[in-house]
């Protein structure tokens, strides 16, 4: 017994010691190791995994997915969101500042095409879908940035995608008092607009 951890383990030999190897222990240690394969192995013994067990759980590199997810369809509190901005459009007796103020609620809700789905789809219920975004497209208005115009162009192509706005709705607004603006916007869609 060794002095140092109080006596509790026998001490190292003193001299060297050769193993001894036999077939029948090699024998036993592989059909142990077979037996035990397909029981369940205590948590205190599991190998590691990458990380401690403070750490948050991460996601396995190697289950990515690789297809999008559906597109979900309209979200209760995405619709009831938008409404509430599209109460504030009322607020602004300026067509500029109703147009300004309808695209940058698209560019706020740039990652939720729900919301986009809905604010558009209000805006072509109320009959303001044509001139709004006209008016953002309009040369010198000063409430608009290229962002929102991009937002407008985005929020235009997931409506189409979606069927709130049609290819036919598009060519009657370009037909309209503000065509000059609509072929401008049928032109940077993703999907051109036939004739």
């Amino acid at each position: 017994m060794s002095r140092i951890d109080g006596g509790n383990r026998p001490s190292s030999p003193k001299g060297l010691v050769t193993e001894r190897t036999s077939t029948p222990d090699r024998q036993d240690a592989g059909t142990t190791a077979k037996a035990t394969k397909g029981a369940p192995v205590h948590r205190a013994v599991q190998p590691f995994q990458g990380r401690s067990d403070f750490e948050p759980a991460r996601p396995n590199a190697h289950r990515a997915v690789t297809t999008p997810p559906p597109t979900p369809p309209l979200d209760a509190s995405a619709v009831a969101g938008a409404d509430a901005e599209l109460e504030l459009l009322s607020e602004f007796p300026d067509a500029d500042a109703q147009g300004g103020l309808a695209s940058a609620m698209l560019h706020a809700h740039a990652n939720e095409p729900a919301s986009q789905a809905r604010i558009v789809e209000r805006l072509k219920q109320d009959g303001r879908l044509e001139s709004l975004f006209g008016e953002v497209f309009r040369e010198g208005n000063p409430y608009v940035e290229q962002p929102h115009r991009n937002a407008v162009v985005r929020a235009l192509d997931t409506a189409m995608a979606r069927g709130t706005v049609t290819a036919e709705d598009l060519r009657s607004f370009a037909r309209g008092a503000y065509a000059h603006e609509w072929q401008q916007i049928g032109s940077e869609l993703s999907s051109p607009v036939p004739a």
